[in-house]
């Protein structure tokens, strides 16, 4: 793929669900996914899964102060250890840090999850995340042309990438209500909004009971600007680099945008969120989920 355009491929399907047009994914999806569910990580790694957009690198960034007991920063992107950015994933066998993914439930590691390997699941607002999908594949040029309302309309539709927003939560949802003691479910308004109090009850479920003297700290250093500022200067991003070279995009798209509640209302139109408020209702009516769109 060294001189090919991503811009022009047809977006990579696996097993009948859209995948985003990663290197990876088109070399070979099937290998890449398969070798994903075989993967033995270690006994205490953290798989971090999240539909794009949901706060995974700011959850990334608290869950690793947790885990290390103290408010240094990650000198790497959580792209280092991003399981389907990679065609070979040997570093991480017996990895027993934390691990990103944006794939579906039943394309987790196998082991992970029949070993009750701890899971944190981050749910967004749809209308923010599509949002700030937009504007991350703008920077990165992975979109040229579109309208927000030409991708809205492929954020919705059957081909969206991992299946969409409706479908690759509902199914997370359901496991998390069953998975209690494996997965915790972390709501990204309610974590912007009580992030001491979130942040206790994530270290709860990983079982971590001395860092309450941190926990201020913590979320001071994973405040918005301060983790907007951090990526600039503390962190290593070879990682996702490498990822983004691969694909001839641009190697430094904007990560931390602006991370508010609510930016949606500046690109939706009254008949575009109508028309999305119809397909959440019909999509999530069996599904027990407040969500907070304000």
């Amino acid at each position: 793929m060294e001189d090919t355009d991503v811009y022009y491929l047809d977006y990579p399907v696996y097993e009948g669900v859209g995948l985003p047009k990663m290197a990876t994914f088109f070399e070979n999806a099937g290998k890449v996914i398969q070798n994903i569910q075989d993967l033995k990580l270690g006994a205490d790694a953290v798989l971090l899964a999240t539909y794009p957009r949901a706060g995974t690198h700011w959850v990334y960034e608290l869950t690793h102060m947790l885990l290390s007991r103290n408010t240094d920063y990650s000198k790497v992107s959580r792209e280092a250890a991003y399981l389907e950015g990679f065609s070979d994933l040997g570093p991480l066998q017996s990895y027993n840090h934390i691990v990103s993914t944006h794939l579906p439930f039943q394309w987790l590691p196998k082991q992970h999850l029949e070993t009750g390997g701890k899971i944190i699941y981050v749910i967004r607002n749809p209308k923010d995340s599509v949002v700030s999908l937009f504007e991350l594949l703008y920077s990165s040029g992975y979109l040229r042309e579109e309208t927000f309302e030409d991708f809205l309309q492929y954020y919705l539709g059957k081909d969206s990438m991992y299946g969409g927003w409706f479908n690759y939560n509902r199914v997370f949802i359901r496991e998390a209500q069953t998975r209690k003691d494996q997965i915790i479910m972390i709501q990204y308004e309610r974590l912007k909004r009580n992030t001491i109090d979130e942040l206790k009850r994530l270290a709860d479920f990983l079982g971590i009971n001395d860092v309450d003297p941190l926990l201020q700290e913590i979320a001071e250093k994973c405040s918005f600007k301060n983790l907007q500022a951090a990526d600039k200067t503390v962190r290593n991003d070879a990682a996702l680099s490498e990822i983004m070279r691969a694909m001839h995009l641009k190697e430094h798209p904007e990560i931390y945008r602006k991370g508010e509640i609510g930016d949606w209302k500046n690109y939706f139109t009254v008949a575009m969120s109508e028309t999305f408020d119809k397909i959440y209702a019909d999509k999530m009516k069996d599904i027990e989920l407040d969500i907070e769109f304000d």
